[in-house]
């Protein structure tokens, strides 16, 4: 009995090594989470690499790049790399030469339409691996504004929070003192170039406000960690207006308003 585990052990340790050494594997993909496109900056290239090892016997190697399951770069050793798709003039061929592997695709000035999976696919005649990574594009807004007004008689506070220009989809929430409201109108519009702008409009009655009160205005994009905030503190008679800025993408204001008796 301990002879056939002895021998089963040494099968398998030899098939592995077997395996190891006439296969073709992906040993590391790099592929970004998130990609933030900064407004009035050129972006630099967007670059991904795919490292490979291949077994000295391996014939017929091929590597793919894809996006969304479609093919979008393509290398062979005997044939120069050529992009394809909608990304074949976006794609620069040189940069594997550079980098010193034929696994690294460099994507000129990137935009929101490429936020999707990218696949590396190695293959040989005998063996095939592939791994997949989803990249997040993130174009920060163009605005983002926190207004609140006193209504017309003097016994309301209009409120109105609005982000625009960005991707992906943003949320938005009104916070009065710590609790979100839930009565908001919303609208949600999107551009002819695929970027969002979001509105929400509430109304808060003034004898549920007391001197002083947060309003805040908050919102994320989903699928990131990307927030941002504004803060509007109200008070029964008017101060002065100061505004502040984190260096971790929060944007505070501190303004009031001022009640007429």
């Amino acid at each position: 009995m301990a002879s056939w585990s002895i021998l089963c052990a040494t099968l398998l340790a030899w098939l592995t090594l077997l395996t190891a050494t006439h296969s073709v594997r992906i040993t590391n993909l790099r592929v970004p989470h998130t990609y933030t496109l900064e407004r009035d900056i050129e972006p630099d290239p967007l670059v991904l690499d795919c490292e490979y090892e291949i077994g000295p016997r391996e014939k017929g190697f091929v590597l793919k790049w894809l996006f969304n399951n479609h093919s979008i770069y393509q290398w062979i050793p005997s044939v120069k790399g050529f992009a394809m798709g909608f990304m074949k003039a976006k794609i620069d061929t040189k940069i594997f030469t550079m980098e010193g592997s034929p696994g690294v695709i460099s994507i000129k000035n990137p935009d929101w339409n490429m936020t999707g999976e990218y696949t590396c696919a190695v293959q040989t005649f005998e063996s095939t691996d592939k791994r997949s990574a989803r990249l997040q594009i993130i174009v920060p807004e163009s605005d983002f504004m926190l207004e609140a007004r006193m209504g017309g008689e003097h016994t309301d506070v209009d409120i109105m929070c609005a982000v625009q220009h960005v991707f992906p989809q943003p949320v938005l929430s009104v916070i009065f003192d710590t609790h979100i409201l839930d009565s908001v109108l919303t609208q949600l519009d999107q551009d002819p170039s695929g970027l969002y702008s979001m509105t929400v409009r509430t109304r808060i009655p003034r004898d549920q406000l007391e001197s002083p009160t947060p309003i805040t205005c908050a919102f994320f994009l989903l699928g990131t960690n990307y927030t941002k905030r504004r803060e509007t503190i109200f008070y029964d008679k008017a101060t002065n207006i100061q505004r502040k800025w984190t260096t971790v993408a929060v944007v505070m204001s501190i303004a009031s308003l001022a009640l007429s008796s």
